[in-house]
């Protein structure tokens, strides 16, 4: 166990308006690797709210066994993500006496403790204490002053609150599909951490747009602060509608085509068929760029002028720039439509991690990052998975692969046949 003791395998759970999403990632000597993902189509929240639990908990369960199966043991714990809904600040300032006159991680878990005893909206909970700041000696640091002397620290801590009852729900479910919630994470701050947000609003503002197919979530960022959150009803379904209207197609070609073949700047090749298919009645049907583009223009420019409008105080208030995540950044159609409408730089955020390269996985990757940062703190660490098991499950398959050459081992590595990882 000398070696597993270096591991850390955390997994991180979403439930998404559409999707259900599942990453498992393994810190090993400072580096970070994605083992596993999971993503399954499952029509279970209307505006965040559960409408069909039964199918919720089927669905996590086998993502779950998936993820089982192919890590060779079994998952017990993960990261959940809560929604930004009710979302409020509490910014505090604690005092703490240091313990021996030198500034210790274990000094700044005390006052994260005491600030967990605040008293908050009866309808709220606190998902995530955050250290803004700190000060000791008249200094104040944005990282924290580890064995800097002083008998005396205060830290600035932000309580980021959400609905309770949503909370507790979303939670309730994940337990009921047989695994624990090891902590749970406030989506906007996650994603925040994911693309160093807060290190770039020393001088300004950044507006951070999470677009879903139900919902449009929207975040301040700024000093290096969620200050708020907020929630617009509308997402990528108002455009699918009416492609699904006119044509008739299922949801996943419909969503296929307005991410990747929509475009307002015309050219010879715009009225090329992009798509073709066959009725039931035996009618070949084809559509062309330009006819889609035309068709689902009038939507995207409605989505976008309600975002600039739920946007436009801040825009008037200073220095701001958009950043896009979630399913509504491989859009570009419409990633340049809010550029034209909002008339503000925007940038969308894909991360670089191999195995999730994709916007809608922003998340999750923030939720593994900001935890592993709080257990930093505490000066603990913990596990998804059972590393003992793990460990067993590993010294195992090398001895039945001691006769293989080393080209067997890596081909059979990526083969999911042979048990080999599974990226997206």
């Amino acid at each position: 166990m000398k070696e597993n003791s270096k591991k850390e395998i955390y997994a991180a759970l979403e439930i998404g308006d559409r999707f259900v999403r599942l990453i498992v990632g393994e810190y090993f000597n400072t580096r970070f690797n994605i083992i596993r993902t999971e993503n399954k189509e499952v029509e279970v929240l209307d505006d965040f709210n559960v409408v069909d639990e039964d199918a919720l908990v089927s669905a996590i369960k086998e993502m779950v066994a998936s993820c089982d199966e192919k890590i060779g043991a079994k998952l017990q714990k993960v990261l959940l993500l809560i929604p930004s809904v009710s979302f409020k600040r509490y910014p505090l300032k604690v005092s703490v006496h240091t313990q021996d006159g030198q500034v210790r991680k274990s000094d700044i878990d005390r006052s994260l403790q005491s600030a967990l005893h605040t008293q908050v909206d009866h309808n709220l909970l606190i998902i995530n204490a955050v250290c803004i700041k700190y000060t000791c000696n008249g200094i104040s640091y944005r990282r924290l002053p580890e064995n800097e002397r002083a008998d005396h620290l205060v830290v600035d801590i932000d309580l980021l609150c959400a609905d309770k009852n949503l909370a507790y729900e979303y939670v309730s479910i994940v337990e009921k599909s047989g695994v624990a919630v090891m902590d749970i994470m406030l989506d906007m701050y996650a994603i925040c951490k994911e693309a160093a947000l807060f290190e770039q609003t020393v001088n300004q503002n950044i507006v951070l747009l999470k677009i879903d197919y139900q919902t449009t979530s929207l975040a301040l960022v700024s000093k290096g602060k969620l200050l708020t959150c907020d929630i617009l009803y509308e997402g990528l379904n108002s455009i699918i509608k009416v492609v699904e209207d006119k044509y008739h197609l299922p949801f996943n070609v419909n969503d296929r085509l307005i991410k990747y073949n929509t475009n307002f700047s015309q050219n010879d090749n715009s009225h090329s068929a992009i798509f073709a298919w066959r009725t039931p009645s035996g009618e070949s049907k084809y559509i062309t760029q330009a006819d889609l583009s035309l068709l689902v223009k009038e939507p995207i420019e409605e989505l976008s002028s309600k975002i600039n409008e739920a946007c436009e105080e801040i825009f008037k208030s200073g220095q701001t720039d958009l950043v896009i995540t979630g399913e509504g950044a491989k859009v570009e159609s419409l990633v340049k439509m809010i550029k034209d409408v909002t008339k503000v730089e925007t940038k969308t955020y894909f991360p670089e991690t191999i195995g999730v390269r994709n916007s809608s996985y922003t998340a999750l990757l923030g939720a593994i990052y900001g935890y592993r940062d709080l257990l930093k703190i505490k000066g603990d660490y913990d596990s998804s998975v059972n590393l003992l098991e793990l460990s067993q499950i590993v010294e195992l398959k090398t001895h039945d692969s001691e006769g293989e050459t080393l080209t067997t081992r890596i081909r059979n590595l990526f083969d999911p046949k042979k048990g080999g990882i599974k990226h997206e």
